[in-house]
């Protein structure tokens, strides 16, 4: 009995003198609380990516999940859940652990998603906590290179058929990609046919195979295939020009409005996940952003880097959640 007291005796005033150690060095519990944060990730780290293998989130994902494993000493895989818009895999991070370790790499999908369908699984405000957004990605209407249109002009010219749609690819129903499609159907009352893929690619690949007459894709996925010389680029739904294909006209340079909006990927963390790992989570992946190598690598391939803190992020995505709902509801783009 006394053995036992006298050891607990001893443990007290070790860690006493352990903490008076600590104080007289200047630290706080504020400063201990981010050491113990550091600590953080412990284990494999998982980008859930609700798309295919191969599209812009997927790449860009393993880009800065390779970067993050070197920072972490812990790997970061990715893992592709598609299906539903994006709903699918969003909805397995919504509802699976909290700790910080498994997040969803997600895209424009996510903010759109609730104007266009009747039921989403998920809840942004309530089931998510903002990380960061990591980059805008610019988006262009193409055509295969050896179609007979080789502007935006000749493709309302000849969707002017009504007997004749000219058919465009997106990935997937009320997707960002059908709402832009629509928007520019109902800007000039053409005839205009949605052919929903599962991702950019399938729709890009459908393209090649000449199974659709043009498609939507971002300028990360696209990009190397204008420069291979495999399609040929129509417009670009942004405001102002890419820097990665700086020849090819907007939508607005044409005249036709409202086709502006401009892409992007970003990443969340379920709603219990503490905000000093969230903090960390968005710090870190800040500076892998701004890490040369990576930045000049995206920026070659058509994103522009973003790296905001969370509450930016948050305040961003509340912002693109009700000027998409305007646009969705000016389409009629709504599906049950």
């Amino acid at each position: 009995m006394l053995a036992t007291r006298w050891l607990l005796m001893l443990v007290a005033k070790c860690a006493k003198s352990s903490l008076v150690a600590l104080l007289a060095t200047g630290a706080t519990f504020t400063s201990l609380n981010f050491a113990w944060a550091e600590a953080f990730p412990t284990r494999v780290v998982t980008f859930v990516e609700p798309g295919p293998p191969g599209g812009s989130p997927d790449t860009v994902a393993r880009i800065l999940g390779d970067k993050l494993s070197e920072r972490w000493g812990v790997a970061v895989v990715v893992e592709n859940k598609p299906g539903a818009t994006g709903m699918i895999g969003t909805a397995s991070v919504a509802q699976g652990e909290a700790s910080g370790h498994r997040l969803l790499f997600t895209f424009t999908a996510l903010v759109q998603a609730p104007a266009v369908f009747s039921e989403v699984p998920y809840d942004i405000e309530r089931d998510f906590r903002p990380v960061t957004q990591v980059v805008s990605a610019p988006v262009m209407l193409v055509v295969k290179e050896d179609s007979p249109i080789k502007t935006l002009s000749d493709l309302i010219t000849l969707s002017k058929d009504p007997k004749k749609p000219i058919t465009y690819g997106s990935f997937g129903a009320g997707s960002s990609y059908n709402i832009y499609g629509e928007a520019f159907k109902l800007s000039r009352q053409i005839n205009l046919l949605h052919v929903p893929f599962k991702g950019e690619l399938p729709a890009l690949n459908a393209l090649l195979g000449g199974q659709i007459d043009s498609t939507f894709i971002s300028v990360g996925a696209g990009a190397p295939y204008v420069k291979a010389g495999k399609i040929h680029p129509l417009a670009m739904v942004t405001k102002n020009r890419s820097t990665t294909l700086p020849d090819v006209p907007t939508f607005n340079e044409a005249g036709i409005d409202g086709i502006d909006a401009v892409g992007w990927f970003g990443i969340l963390a379920p709603a219990g996940t503490t905000p000093d790992r969230v903090e960390k989570l968005a710090s870190d992946i800040k500076v892998v952003l701004q890490d040369p190598t990576i930045a000049t690598r995206l920026h070659q391939m058509g994103f522009e880097v973003v790296g905001s803190d969370p509450k930016a992020f948050h305040e961003f995505l509340q912002v693109e959640g009700k000027k998409w709902k305007v646009l969705i509801d000016k389409t009629g783009v709504k599906i049950q």
